[in-house]
Formats: C-alpha cells, structure tokens, sequence
C-alpha cells in the first residue's frame, strides 16, 4: 500500500512538473538539448554526407559548372519558380510560418501545432545567427560577382561577401528539419522537401549562390531543425526509481 501510494504521488509530482514549467524555462531546456541532439542518427550522417558534398562541388569546380547551366537554361516557368523559392526563404515569410502555426494552433487548441510553431521560431533564430557568423568568417563572393568560386575575403561586413553559406536554403532546410522531426506525414514531408529544393534551386538559378552554398546551408538549417524539434517532452524524460521509502521521481535534463 506504502509503494501504491508513493508511485501515486510520484505521478503527481512528474504532472505538476510538466504543466508548472513556464515558457522561458522549457525554450532554454530544448535549447540546451540541442547540441546534444545534433549528435543523434540520422543527424551526422546527414550532416556528414551533404557537407562532403558541398566541399566537394566547391573544389572539384562543379560549382561552375552547374552555374553556366544554369545561366543558359532559362524558361518562363523557371523563372516563376524562382521568384516564389526567393520570396519563400526570406525573412517575412521565414517569420509569418512559425507565427501562423502558433496563432492557427492556439485558436485550435492544438498544443501540437503551437509546439511546433515555437520550435520552428526557435531553430531559426538559432540556424540563423549559426549561418551568418559562417558567412562573415568565411567571406565568400556571390557567383553574381565574377570573381570566381574562390574568392574570399573574411570577416568583412558585406553581402556580397557572404555567399556560403546560404542563408535561404538555411531557412529551407530548417523548415524541412521541424517537419521531420515533428510529424509522421508524407503529404507533409514530400511538401516540405519540395519548398526546400524550390528555395535551393531559386538561389542558384537567380545567381545568388553556388549549389555547395544552398547544400550547406540547408544542411545547417536541416540539422539544427531536426534535433531542436526531436527534444523529448517533460513527460518522457520523467523516470520513476525505487527507494527506501517508495518511488522517486527523476527528471533527466
């Protein structure tokens, strides 16, 4: 009777827990989590393969390649397409989705959907600021320039400086990280990766990065996505252990 009582308890204690956390403290408890979770499957694998790819395309001069391709294979409907991947992965609309899915959620009642909305804000802001410290030190030129895959001039506050990595295909690939990591379905994964190859392709096609600029840049964003997203809950990190006196609750952080 001692032990019922106590794992009764116990089921108190980790509910109060879980619905007494505020706000603040549960951001910072999935931020904290983050790096640690980058280091789950399929997370380095993806991020390994994509970013040898990247380095690839770059030294290999491929980047080139697929830039004069792209510059003489143009269509009206490319170009359409274009103009929606450039519209899509800037900052109002990055901003206007996690907003929408907190707002839609919050009128639903849907705790899922704001999660997922306060998540996907948050592995922007994170992707964001990881992308822009990679493009003031690496201070790559944009293909627009002609000066070259390899010119580089770091730590220099210029845009034109700060082709890789991409900073739309970073919002893209994040995107398509949360959505991953937080739903199981297909409409929505075919959906999601078919946005983030539209933003990819945009980039390239505009002149406005190098392919290794946009695969490394969806890779920051897919990553940081996929492992602030795949935080376990409260509930789930409660384990309940045997004591002298009963069942003792222990919250794993």
């Amino acid at each position: 009777m001692r032990g019922v009582l106590a794992f009764a308890i116990a089921g108190t204690m980790c509910t109060a827990a879980d619905t007494t956390q505020t706000l603040l403290q549960t951001v910072w408890d999935e931020l904290c989590q983050t790096p640690s979770n980058l280091t789950r499957e399929p997370v380095p694998t993806v991020a390994a393969t994509t970013s040898v790819v990247a380095i690839v395309l770059w030294l290999s001069g491929a980047d080139k390649t697929v830039r004069e391709a792209a510059r003489t294979h143009r269509s009206p409907t490319a170009d359409a397409l274009a103009q929606i991947g450039n519209t899509a992965g800037g900052l109002g609309p990055a901003t206007a989705l996690p907003l929408a899915l907190i707002v839609g959620g919050s009128i639903a009642n849907s705790s899922h959907t704001v999660t997922s909305g306060r998540q996907l804000l948050q592995a922007l802001a994170v992707a964001g600021a990881v992308t822009t410290a990679l493009k003031v030190a690496v201070g790559r030129a944009r293909p627009f320039r002609n000066r070259g895959d390899s010119y580089l001039l770091p730590f220099r506050w210029n845009d034109d400086q700060w082709s890789f990595p991409s900073g739309h295909a970073t919002v893209a690939g994040t995107i398509a990280g949360v959505a991953f990591a937080r739903s199981n379905s297909t409409v929505l994964h075919v959906a999601a990766s078919a946005l983030a190859l539209t933003i990819m392709g945009a980039r390239v096609y505009s002149d406005k990065h190098w392919t290794s600029d946009v695969l490394m840049g969806a890779t920051v964003g897919g990553c940081i996505g996929y492992a602030l997203a795949r935080v376990p809950p409260l509930w789930r990190r409660c384990h309940l252990l045997p004591s002298s006196s009963g069942i003792q609750v222990a919250v794993e952080w």
